[in-house]
């Protein structure tokens, strides 16, 4: 069939614009809402779907299977909820969906409503073409994915796992991409490292702020945060790392090839670092090449005049496959007591840990078919996210899950979860015009 892709882009933005409208911040979700809202649009298109709530407002949508066969070849995933914002940061309101110099503006932009939004549009496309796929394909929002999913895809495992079986997840990538004068690099998440949030907690000898202390519990968490800040892991190369380096090495215009792969031996590892000029894929391939601890919360104190009994500070752990956390949390209590905090315990909470698919896949090699269609110089490379998402519970289940990324760009992994997050409507209808070329090719 022929499409009008002006009009879709037309739709599309506005129905983007219309989601970003919806206030899904996690806490507390309202997830509920924004489901509601696709379910609308699937209605009015003449597709069933089902809300599922994981508790009050912590809505999940699932769309009914249509297709021939009993197992569905295809989930399309992302998540409802969103992660808090500084609206006083913001240029343009963080819930306002606006269309500005061909950006679109809103909490959610780049993680993950577009993606949302590019998944439904190839959903709808496929339909209203007539095109009844031989194998059925999913659509599915659910919701709190930014705090571990235990409402979302976790819950509805448990509690409705035949909703989420099928043989192949499109998911969420990694927000980041690179261009270079040969190509134009797309990242596939295929693997994600385990994360640990790690909470450390003081206590001391309270009193008047008057009065010199030298049990003031806060010294010691600012000690505390400080020498976790300076913490250096080894390097270790993971498969999936080694697999990344080697598909950027001959792409990249940091430095020459041979010297680029010195990323993978850990006696040459530093330097290679710090000879990337460009900050954020430093970042990258460090968070790639070794366990990370980064503080994010302290707590401390309700009044200015008074020395607390207690206090706390929290750190955002991600580890490397073939390492326990308790081996990252020795670590870091042999630093705190080498730095002289006293009076501390650690408290964890463990996400589900390390998880991969393979890349010699049906669908990963129709993935790099797919961002070839829509963009000639594309170039896919397998990554392994330094950040959690929802392909974890499918991975465990022995379900192939692969995260996209449309976006070609170092800039749209600054925005994820930062102030000011938009998307790009040329990056966006890109996204949609590749799905559309996925399922179909897939599914059809």
């Amino acid at each position: 069939m022929t499409i009008d892709w002006s009009a879709v882009e037309k739709e599309a933005v506005n129905i983007l614009s219309r989601y970003l409208q919806i206030n899904t911040m996690n806490p507390p979700g309202n997830e509920t809402e924004g489901a509601k809202f696709l379910h609308k649009i699937l209605k009015k298109e003449k597709v069933e779907s089902d809300i599922y709530e994981s508790q009050p407002g912590r809505g999940s949508l699932i769309t009914k299977h249509f297709g021939k066969k009993s197992i569905p070849e295809l989930i399309l995933l992302h998540h409802l909820d969103v992660v808090p914002v500084e609206e006083k940061n913001w240029e343009h309101g963080p819930f306002s969906g606006e269309l500005i110099d061909g950006e679109v503006w809103g909490r959610g932009a780049v993680d993950c409503k577009s993606l949302g939004i590019m998944e439904l549009m190839a959903f709808l496309l496929l339909k209203r073409g007539g095109l009844n796929p031989e194998k059925h394909i999913v659509y599915a929002a659910t919701a709190d994915e930014e705090a571990g999913g235990q409402w979302g895809v976790s819950w509805l495992m448990e509690n409705h796992p035949e909703k989420l079986n099928a043989k192949h997840v499109i998911n969420e990538g990694v927000g980041f991409g690179l261009k270079t004068e040969k190509s134009n690099l797309y990242l596939c998440q295929v693997a994600e490292k385990g994360s640990c949030w790690i909470r450390i907690n003081f206590t001391g000898r309270p009193g008047h702020g008057s009065l010199p202390n030298d049990e003031n519990c806060v010294i010691d968490m600012a000690k505390a945060v400080q020498a976790i800040s300076n913490i250096s892991f080894p390097v270790q190369v993971v498969s999936p790392v080694d697999d990344f380096v080697k598909g950027i090495a001959p792409e990249q215009g940091y430095m020459p090839e041979d010297v680029f792969l010195g990323l993978l031996d850990k006696d040459r590892n530093s330097d290679v670092l710090r000879n990337i000029n460009d900050k954020a894929v430093r970042q990258m391939m460090m968070a790639a090449l070794k366990h990370t601890a980064i503080p994010t919360v302290t707590r401390s104190g309700a009044r200015t005049n008074v020395v607390p009994g207690e206090c706390y500070c929290e750190v955002d752990c991600r580890i490397l496959p073939g390492t326990a956390v308790e081996e990252v949390i020795q670590k870091i209590e042999q630093v705190l007591t080498a730095e002289g905090c006293r009076n501390f315990s650690i408290d964890f909470k463990q996400i589900p840990q390390v998880s991969s698919s393979p890349v010699d896949t049906f669908l990963y090699r129709e993935i790099e078919k797919s961002f070839n269609q829509i963009d000639s110089k594309a170039k896919v490379v397998p990554f392994m996210s330094p950040g959690a998402t929802d392909s974890r519970f499918f991975r465990e289940k022995g379900i192939p899950a692969y995260g996209i990324q449309v976006e070609s760009s170092i800039e749209s992994a600054e925005l994820v979860h930062g102030h000011n997050e938009r998307v790009n409507v040329g990056s966006f209808v890109k996204g949609i015009k590749f799905f559309y070329d996925l399922t179909r090719k897939l599914c059809v």
